[in-house]
Order: C-alpha cells, then sequence, then structure tokens
C-alpha cells in the first residue's frame, strides 16, 4: 500500500516524464501535490560567482522534530522570540503554519482561521498595519501551469512566543487577506514572498522565467477588492524559490536550488539592488531547498528543504563570518 510520502514520490517522477502535457497536469492539480521537482543545475548569468565569505559554511545540522513537515516550502525568524523560526508545507495541504527552534525541536501548529491552502509557496515576517506589531505573511502565490486567475497573501500578527505555553495548537485569528493580479495580466507560477521593513511594500518574485520578474505591492495594500502586483522589471535569474530581506531592511537574500544570493541595500529600492551584482552565499545543496530566512539580528541564515524519500527534513543554519 503506497503511504502519502510514497505518492508523493511517485507524482513527482510522473510529473517529470509527462512535463507539459497540460491535460495530465489539470488533472493532478487539484489533488496532489506539487510538481516542482528540483531541475537539473542550470547557467544563469550569474552562477559562476565565487562564494563569498560573508556566512561560514553550514553548521550543525538540525533535523526537525515534527514529522508532518515534509513539503516545507516557506521559512520565517521570529521577530518575538530569536530561538524559533516559522514554516508551512506546500500546495493542498492544511491551512497551518508550523513552529520549531532552531535546534530543529517541535513547538506547535498554528491554523489560519478562515483561508485555504491552494498553493502556499513561501512566507515573510515584518511590519503591517499596526506598527505595535510584527505579522506573518504567506504567499499563496503557487501556479505550475499557469492557469490561476488571482493569488492571495494571508496576513496575520505574530504570537507572543514569550507568553505561550509550547509546544501548542492554536487557531490564529484576525487573518486578512491580500487578493491580487500581476500588472501584466499574466499568470504567474511565484515561490518568493518578501517585505521591506522600510515601506511595508511586499514583494513577489516569479519562478520559471529565463529572466524572472519581481513585483511590488505597494503599501498600504488592498483588503476589500483586488490589489495589483506591480511590474518592476526583470533580474537575471531563474528557478527562484524563496527569499528574505532583513529585519533592518539593509539586506536581501534570494535562492535558487543550487546557489543563495546576498545583497546590501544602500540606498537603492529593493529591485535597483537586485540589479546589481549580488554576492553568492555559501549554500549546501539539499534534496528540495525551497525556502530561506535570515535571523532577526542578521547574524544567521536558514535553509529548510523539502524532504525526499530516503532522508528527514533538516535545518541548516549559516552563521556571519
Amino acid at each position: 500500500m503506497y503511504t502519502v510520502q510514497n505518492f508523493r514520490s511517485l507524482f513527482r517522477m510522473t510529473s517529470k516524464v509527462f512535463k507539459g502535457v497540460l491535460v495530465l497536469s489539470v488533472v493532478f492539480m487539484a489533488t496532489a501535490p506539487s510538481c516542482k521537482d528540483a531541475p537539473a543545475e542550470t547557467d544563469p548569468t550569474v552562477s559562476e560567482l565565487p562564494v563569498s565569505n560573508v556566512f561560514s559554511a553550514s553548521q550543525s545540522p538540525a533535523v526537525l522534530e515534527a514529522t508532518n513537515i515534509d513539503e516545507a516550502s516557506g521559512l520565517a525568524a521570529s521577530r518575538s522570540n530569536p530561538l524559533y523560526l516559522w514554516t508551512h508545507n506546500d500546495s493542498g495541504g492544511d491551512p497551518e503554519l508550523y513552529l520549531l527552534t532552531t535546534a530543529g525541536a517541535d513547538s506547535g501548529r498554528y491554523e489560519l482561521e478562515g483561508v485555504r491552502n491552494i498553493d502556499w509557496e513561501d512566507m515573510t515576517i515584518g511590519p503591517g498595519p499596526d506598527d505595535a506589531l510584527t505579522y506573518l505573511m504567506v504567499g499563496d502565490i503557487g501556479d505550475n501551469v499557469a492557469v490561476r486567475t488571482s493569488y492571495a497573501i494571508h496576513r496575520v500578527p505574530e504570537p507572543d512566543l514569550n507568553v505561550i505555553d509550547l509546544p501548542e495548537m492554536i487557531t490564529l485569528t484576525g487573518v486578512e487577506t491580500i487578493d491580487f493580479v500581476y500588472s501584466d495580466e499574466i499568470s504567474r507560477d511565484a515561490e518568493t514572498l518578501m517585505v521591506d521593513p522600510a515601506t511595508k511594500d511586499i514583494y513577489v518574485i516569479s519562478k520559471r522565467e529565463a529572466q524572472v520578474g519581481v513585483y511590488r505591492l505597494p503599501y498600504p495594500q488592498e483588503l476589500v477588492g483586488t490589489d495589483t502586483a506591480e511590474f518592476q522589471g526583470l533580474i537575471p535569474f531563474s528557478n527562484i524559490v524563496g527569499g528574505d530581506i532583513s529585519a533592518a531592511g539593509d539586506e536581501i537574500l534570494i535562492k535558487d536550488y543550487f546557489r543563495v544570493y546576498y545583497w546590501q541595500v544602500s540606498g537603492n529600492s529593493i529591485y535597483q539592488t537586485m540589479l546589481e551584482t549580488p554576492q553568492r552565499l555559501n549554500y549546501q545543496a539539499e534534496p528540495q531547498g525551497e525556502s530561506v530566512a535570515l535571523s532577526a539580528d542578521g547574524q544567521t541564515y536558514y535553509t529548510l528543504s523539502e524532504v525526499d524519500s530516503a532522508e528527514p527534513a533538516t535545518l541548516l543554519s549559516y552563521r556571519r563570518n
């Protein structure tokens, strides 16, 4: 009998064989995990950059205690307590966030009230409407076969992890949803969501193009109607699967399946900064690494991969040198 994990592995192999067959993709889309196998390594414009020493090589891999985190697709470092990280599973799962310690310990599940997980692909954390709060933001932005007519970002205040008896199962109320379309009126598959602490603007980066697109939802985002993600331009990367902006707003990370790129922000906009040549960071290739997050103090960055059939989910950390 197939287990859930067996089925996911079988689906991934099937999607490779029948890649490009739209009918088959649509049939599976509503009932199976996303067809997002890490591709063979490509050669984007900046792939030959030397590895910098800004951050160390990976340190002390932490195996996740929670076995239900098997398709980790987003990651964010808590602002209320530096010992914790937030993550979530990929498409079709429960609308839940999972809390773990930086050592991988299970610290509970947190359901977002009143929303669905159509294709959650990334999350971020940062400012929002109330300056006294920090917000968790989850991007329902995946679209493997480019058929969706709109996308959503769910925003909810981060609970104070210093007063909760962990681990815990909690329903997070007061969730706000930002429904949006792209300004170029095209369906896009995206796996990167970031928020700029300086402006509260939200950024989405597309995934599959030879040069991916950067889109901005300026603050304040629309909550009643449908917002528009404004096209900023292209950057010379492909298969971008995660990103983060530091809590101070002065650093940017994005990653593909094989590399992590880093910029320092010094006066330019987020998009203009990403047009500059980045530094390539130390990064240990993962089975299907789609998540990256900077710690609140900016001294560590973390990556987390979807699991494969043989290895458990493992959190990797990289310390600033």
